[in-house]
């Protein structure tokens, strides 16, 4: 399965988004994050990525270019495929890491934690495989900055803080 990525303008995401998934042959999603909202105390979604949709398929990049192409006007609103010279944008590597930080609706969940000198201790949730990859906790905004990379930023998660029972 080959995954891409496509950059959006954001009035047009949607369509596009629809336009994508009305295609057989992929799955298109926009993946979101589970994040803390102090205005409302309670949780909400935002996209992980604003402007981003993410591709998954088994065509390969040329069979993939071909379809993007057919689309004409159902492609209104790309502004570009992120990809390195005829190869997918995300490696083998950031699929695997989306797929074990990523639910099955595509959204990154909040995890819960406690903290013992500054180090988060992960209890549930998808950080549990990557508790050795905060760099920075925010316990204000309730979130945890990954130092995995991706698109030339650190990925940022949601952290629900506990005191240790």
């Amino acid at each position: 399965m080959n995954w891409y990525i496509l950059y959006v303008l954001s009035n047009k995401l949607q369509k596009l988004l629809k336009s994508l998934n009305d295609q057989k042959e992929l799955h298109a999603f926009i993946p979101l994050i589970e994040y803390y909202r102090r205005d409302t105390k309670g949780y909400a979604l935002k996209p992980l990525f604003p402007n981003y949709i993410f591709i998954k398929t088994g065509l390969n990049q040329i069979q993939f270019d071909i379809l993007l192409t057919s689309m004409k006007e159902d492609k209104n609103g790309l502004i570009k495929q992120l990809k390195y010279k005829d190869a997918p944008a995300l490696s083998q590597e950031e699929i695997c890491m989306f797929e074990r930080l990523l639910d099955s609706s595509n959204v990154l969940k909040m995890s819960q934690a406690y903290l013992i000198q500054d180090k988060a201790i992960i209890t549930g949730g998808p950080l549990k495989n990557f508790e050795n990859d905060i760099i920075k906790i925010d316990k204000h905004n309730q979130l945890a900055f990954l130092k995995l990379k991706f698109m030339n930023r650190y990925i940022q998660a949601g952290l629900n803080i506990t005191s240790k029972i």
